[in-house]
């Protein structure tokens, strides 16, 4: 056994001493066992190191009928705090589904500027990062077995203190890591859209802004004020259009020849905006864009053509939207005016988008 004189006795307190004074403000934790990485996205206790406690002042949660909100938990003099929310598998949904709306709604804090993503329909867990100033926000959704959804958020306020706020990353970077593998932080091959529809992509998230849309393999979906729009190839068995690049070389004749054409090829429309060049606020360099809207039944169709500049290939999309039943028998009609405006301001807001992109 070592026998410790005065000196050396002193020297262990005094170092003793120095670790303990140079520590975060809260107890250093001991390491914790070895476990599965996955486990500190379950138990909020073995991330945090500390027994943690309901939060006094919960956020507002979404008001989304079907979602069961859980408690919130916090820790960390109240920095690192989790909220959970959960809905069943076939939960009724209007247009955009309830993981879709959850998504967007967590991200709703975003600056207005932001790049913000959109859900894709075959999903089955996501998780996604968020930095709001000095706050990170962690974001993930999955399916549990037997078709339940459960949505997670964690908070992290980092410590002022340097020594506590490295000690805090640490266990934030576990979180974030367990996260990422067990969810998958990218689109999945299959989620592919069709080619013009894809190259949207980008755009479309820019129009959306902080509202609800979906990714899907036929298209995408927005809900726009109540009303349910789609994004999608052209109907079938349109043909290229011969359109100008430039506006300035776009003839009132040439938009004539292509509505007729366009005519023959849907015998059974009824024209609410007849094919026509679109005068967007863009850029002079920004290439032409036409757009033309008409209703078969109770389908209201809105498509975009978008010339590329030389040997390019073009892009065609069409949003449409269901109508109520009966209503496209009266276009005339308030609400069918209603909904087009609707559908050709979304429409027109992408074009605008692609220019600013790509022209």
């Amino acid at each position: 056994m070592t026998k410790l004189n005065h000196a050396s006795g002193r020297a262990l307190a005094a170092s003793m001493l120095g670790v303990l004074c140079a520590g975060p403000v809260q107890a250093a934790p001991k390491a914790p066992k070895a476990t599965a990485a996955s486990d500190v996205l379950a138990d909020f206790r073995l991330l945090a190191q500390q027994r943690p406690w309901s939060c006094a002042t919960p956020s507002a949660l979404p008001n989304l009928p079907g979602i069961a909100a859980g408690d919130a938990s916090c820790a960390w003099q109240n920095r690192l705090s989790r909220r959970s929310w959960t809905w069943s598998g076939d939960a009724a949904a209007s247009c955009i589904s309830h993981p879709a709306r959850w998504w967007a709604w967590a991200q709703s804090a975003l600056p207005a500027q932001a790049v913000r993503s959109v859900w894709h329909a075959n999903w089955n867990s996501h998780a996604t990062l968020l930095a709001i100033g000095e706050q990170r926000r962690l974001l993930l959704v999955r399916r549990e077995r037997g078709g339940q959804w459960a949505a997670t958020e964690w908070r992290w306020d980092p410590n002022p203190r340097p020594a506590t706020r490295r000690w805090q990353q640490g266990r934030w970077q576990a979180l974030v890591d367990a996260a990422t593998r067990g969810a998958g932080s990218s689109a999945p091959q299959s989620a592919a859209v069709a080619p013009d529809t894809a190259r949207l992509q980008a755009a479309f998230a820019a129009v959306l802004g902080g509202r609800a849309g979906e990714l899907g393999s036929d298209g995408m979906a927005m809900d726009a004020g109540g009303l349910c729009i789609g994004l999608s190839n052209p109907l079938p068995g349109q043909s290229m259009l011969p359109l100008s690049y430039n506006a300035a070389d776009s003839r009132l004749e040439q938009r004539a020849a292509s509505h007729l054409q366009l005519s023959r090829q849907f015998p059974n429309a009824v024209w609410l905006t007849p094919f026509k060049l679109l005068a967007l606020p863009a850029a002079p360099a920004a290439g032409a864009k036409y757009l033309a809207t008409w209703l078969e039944g109770d389908d209201l169709n809105s498509q975009l053509w978008i010339p590329a500049r030389g040997d390019g290939r073009a892009i065609r999309v069409r949003m449409h939207t269901r109508l109520a039943p009966g209503l496209g028998a009266h276009p005339e009609a308030a609400p069918v005016a209603k909904a087009r405006q609707a559908v050709e301001h979304e429409l027109e807001a992408l074009a605008a988008q692609w220019a600013v992109r790509h022209e």
